[in-house]
């Protein structure tokens, strides 16, 4: 019994885990193309991140959502995951379960999402990149109160992001 018990666990953690926002190999090639276009652009992470996260706000509004807050006590676990995906050469969501629980715990979120993103060299077409996928879209349109976004460079200067959105009450 315990082993159906265990199997019905893993198997609905799986279910669970693949809902999260995840990026299919053809938004993949998005990203790729992207960076391949503008190779000589150079990117100011701190800029972009501040860009991005307007850009959000401004989508955000325009259909009728409240603006983001932006929450700097979770910036670390964005930045965190980041230099994850640089070191694994790939996106995910690796650990995106322990990254919500200790900021449900840092913070008091009740819900926390997640997109992330590689490659793109401007705000306007990582927000386009995201907007065209409808998990990311959802994330970025949620009953989500607090942000935080993270731009990376890799040692090649191309960029990864990750933005968590949380709700706080």
């Amino acid at each position: 019994m315990k082993k159906i018990y265990y199997t019905f666990l893993v198997a609905i953690s799986v279910v669970i885990l693949s809902m999260c926002s995840k990026t299919s190999s053809v938004e993949e090639e998005k990203f790729e193309e992207a960076f391949l276009e503008n190779e000589k652009v150079i990117i100011n992470p701190s800029a972009m991140e501040t860009e991005v996260l307007a850009l959000i706000n401004e989508h955000r509004a325009s259909i009728g959502a409240s603006t983001l807050q932006t929450s700097s006590a979770s910036y670390e676990y964005a930045e965190d995951h980041n230099n994850y995906m640089i070191a694994q050469k790939t996106l995910s969501h690796d650990n995106f379960q322990s990254r919500a629980s200790k900021i449900a715990l840092e913070i008091g979120a009740v819900d926390v999402g997640e997109n992330v993103a590689r490659y793109y060299t401007t705000a306007e077409l990582v927000l386009d990149g995201w907007l065209e996928s409808t998990s990311h879209k959802e994330a970025i349109e949620g009953e989500y109160t607090h942000t935080t976004l993270s731009i990376t460079l890799d040692k090649d200067g191309r960029p990864y992001f990750t933005q968590i959105f949380m709700q706080v009450e």
